[in-house]
């Protein structure tokens, strides 16, 4: 210990020497009989988690034709899950206990980084190999949020009012910058389609099936208004524009509906008229309002751009797609502006290893996948105040709440904001505690 303890020091890494029970584990001294503890919840919750998950996807992949679904597929998959996710919470708990023993102190790192890094990158083996790029990706996401907070709660940079504009801007640049040179996956140029309206060349709105007053209107919008000799709409700029934001509100006021109803229907079967005014409500429009302006900024941009001599589509499609990003003012989401960041950054990547620009990493999921996800679950145990709250919930489920439970008074001395949010103090049995047995004594038996 001595050794380990003066390289620490010599590291700037402070050291704690108390044992992993009074530190991690205080719901019981055996570090075993704590993971066996947490086991149990941990393996209903994975369950639960991924039931309901593939459940969802195979509906939405089979339309709804739940006939389809191979329900022995089903179960496999689900097992399989929820089995990587259990092996991640196992070796995240063995393995902080496994380095105290082996060091006889924790510092920071060892007290969640290293650990988290290597049970993240054992679990990930376990799940199947065509999930794992979309966690590492989700992972990627949830770790730069991670890292700004942590910044952030520490002085270092500021949280902005609407930030999620400028990933989000970033990312619809990205992808519009690929889609204009035309190096664009098929699935992209759909999506790109559908938010930003970006290569329409037919209608967007078709006035068969739409009411006659409004048919009337849409016409007016057509024929009295121009449009420039680059645009591709085959109506005037006024219309497309209009167009485009009519049909994405639309979308967007039934989804936001249609999940309103999900998350309120005891109160609706409770009293049917509350699901009047909850649709109608200011908080079910704001996701139809990001939908609807997103393209209509886009357009409005780009067909005033055309009209400006000298500047080139690529410019104007990209300025356009950044200016677009404003549109998220009415519906700030952190985890859409990261995803969609992230998700750009890794096509141009791929983008760049088709043309031979850059190498194909083996196993980079595996490796992102391990870091990413080390460095938030280090979070979680140092400064949880740093973590998407909605994930932190995630966690707290997974471990039936015992996160909660970690001693975060002795981290004080480390640096980082870890009372914030878990204040309670645990209770302990005085005979398993070391350091000073007299803490955790009662005053008077």
């Amino acid at each position: 210990m001595g050794a380990f303890s003066k390289l620490a020091y010599a590291l700037g890494q402070p050291i704690s020497t108390a044992t992993c029970y009074e530190t991690i584990h205080t719901w019981n001294p055996d570090c075993y009989g704590a993971l066996w503890d947490a086991l149990g919840v941990g393996l209903y919750f994975s369950v639960k988690t991924y039931a309901s998950f593939y459940l969802i996807t195979n509906i939405v992949g089979k339309r709804g034709r739940i006939d389809k679904i191979s329900w022995k597929k089903f179960g496999i998959d689900v097992f399989q899950s929820a089995l990587f996710l259990v092996t991640n919470m196992c070796f995240f708990l063995i393995l902080l206990c496994k380095f105290r023993q082996a060091l006889g102190f924790f510092t920071p790192v060892t007290m969640g980084l290293i650990t988290s890094i290597l049970a993240s990158g054992i679990a990930i083996m376990v799940e199947k190999k065509t999930r794992r790029p979309a966690l590492a990706l989700y992972l990627t996401n949830l770790a730069s949020e991670t890292y700004y907070r942590h910044l952030a709660n520490h002085g270092y940079v500021k949280m902005y009012t609407y930030g999620e504009c400028v990933p989000f801007g970033i990312g619809l640049m990205l992808f519009t910058y690929l889609q204009t040179k035309g190096r664009l996956p098929k699935s992209f140029n759909g999506f790109m389609n559908a938010a930003l309206k970006t290569n329409v060349t037919d209608n967007v709105i078709n006035e068969k099936k739409i009411p006659k007053t409004f048919k009337t209107f849409l016409e007016k919008l057509r024929k009295d208004y121009e449009k420039t000799e680059l645009c591709q709409h085959p109506h005037s700029c006024v219309s497309h524009s209009v167009e485009s934001f009519a049909k994405n509100f639309s979308f967007g006021l039934f989804a936001s509906s249609a999940l309103t109803v999900v998350r309120n229907y005891r109160s609706i079967l409770k009293n049917p008229f509350n699901l009047i005014t909850l649709i109608i409500s200011k908080q079910n429009v704001k996701l139809p309002l990001f939908a609807g302006f997103l393209p209509f900024i886009f357009n409005v941009s780009r067909c005033l751009l055309n009209r400006v001599k000298g500047v080139p589509p690529i410019v104007n499609n990209m300025f356009s797609a950044g200016l677009s990003s404003i549109a998220m003012a009415f519906y700030p989401t952190v985890s859409i502006a990261m995803y969609c960041l992230w998700k750009a950054i890794e096509t141009v990547y791929f983008d760049l290893v088709d043309r031979g620009y850059l190498p194909k990493i083996k196993n980079a999921e595996v490796i992102l996948y391990s870091i990413t996800t080390g460095y938030v679950l280090w979070n979680a145990v140092i400064e949880p105040r740093a973590i998407r709250r909605g994930y932190l919930n995630f966690l707290a489920g997974l471990v039936g709440g015992k996160i909660g439970l970690f001693n975060r008074r002795l981290y004080d001395h480390f640096g980082y904001i870890s009372r914030d949010i878990y204040t309670k103090i645990p209770e302990f049995d005085h005979k398993h505690a070391m350091i000073n047995p007299l803490l955790y004594m009662p005053l008077v038996e």
